[in-house]
């Protein structure tokens, strides 16, 4: 008898380590094998920057970089006027910005010329990278990004130049940037020599309107060969306008010079899209 009471309870111990044992629901779900809810992760491995760092803040004055997977298409409009009152030249830009890593992003330029007397013609290209510091925005002080350009031109010199982009949010709704430039020609040999020109570029730029209005004002000064073998002062300074419909912008800033050398007038005009 005691041999069957044995048996019995091996095999009752048998059963019940084969049977599936099924645990109590939580949150109106089973936590057995046949109840397992499905669970989708999504990882990202960067941290977004803030909204006005992806728009086109300043028409003169760069600052930070698009995030990856961001892209922005825009048309740009600028025009010189000379100080002695003579017709003014137009450019005419169409640009592709790609933001390609946490770190980089690249720039691609086409490039239209309307020049008194000589009509419309093919200026050249531009091709220019950011490179952040930090792949944070924030992660360190006035997000410093290095940016470098090539201009390839037609039917003169090509040219390049180098920055150093710093900026920031001093205050709630004001993005204020800084750069530190450095450009020249590349092809040294011809009557134009380096032709360079160095300097800083400032700007701020307050918003109302849950930032889709943005106002403020824009500053380039240095000094520059224009063509010569000397450097002459340069000082531009204008106010600037940011609106925002939706994915749509628009960027302006209209920089009156106060040197001898420089424009009486060079307005920018930007239209873009983002993605």
């Amino acid at each position: 008898m005691r041999l069957k009471i044995k048996h019995l309870s091996f095999l009752s111990w048998l059963i019940g380590g084969l049977t599936p044992c099924f645990g109590q629901e939580a949150g109106g779900l089973g936590v057995g094998p046949n109840f397992s809810p499905i669970h989708e992760t999504r990882v990202q491995s960067y941290t977004l920057s803030p909204e006005p760092t992806q728009d086109r803040l300043f028409a003169g004055t760069r600052f930070w970089r698009l995030d990856p997977g961001r892209y922005e298409v825009e048309s740009w409009w600028s025009m010189e006027y000379p100080r002695d009152r003579s017709r003014p030249s137009h450019l005419y830009q169409v640009e592709i910005e790609i933001g390609l890593t946490p770190h980089i992003q690249i720039d691609i330029y086409e490039n239209m010329h309307w020049v008194p007397g000589q009509g419309v013609s093919h200026e050249g290209n531009q091709i220019e990278m950011r490179y952040s510091i930090a792949n944070t925005y924030g992660a360190i002080w006035g997000n410093p990004t290095l940016y470098l350009e090539w201009h390839p031109r037609h039917n003169a010199p090509d040219r390049a130049e180098g920055r150093l982009l710093i900026g920031g949010q001093p205050l709630p709704h004001l993005f204020a940037a800084a750069n530190a430039y450095y450009e020249q020609n590349v092809e040294t040999g011809t009557p134009s020599g380096a032709d360079g020109e160095t300097g800083l570029q400032a700007a701020a730029s307050y918003g109302i309107r849950n930032d889709t209005l943005r106002f403020g004002a824009e500053l380039k000064a240095g000094i520059d060969q224009h063509g010569e073998n000397s450097f002459k002062a340069v000082t531009l300074v204008g106010p600037h306008l940011l609106v925002k419909f939706g994915r749509f912008k628009l960027t302006a800033t209209a920089f009156f010079g106060l040197q001898p050398g420089d424009p009486r007038l060079m307005p920018f005009v930007i239209a873009g899209y983002g993605f």
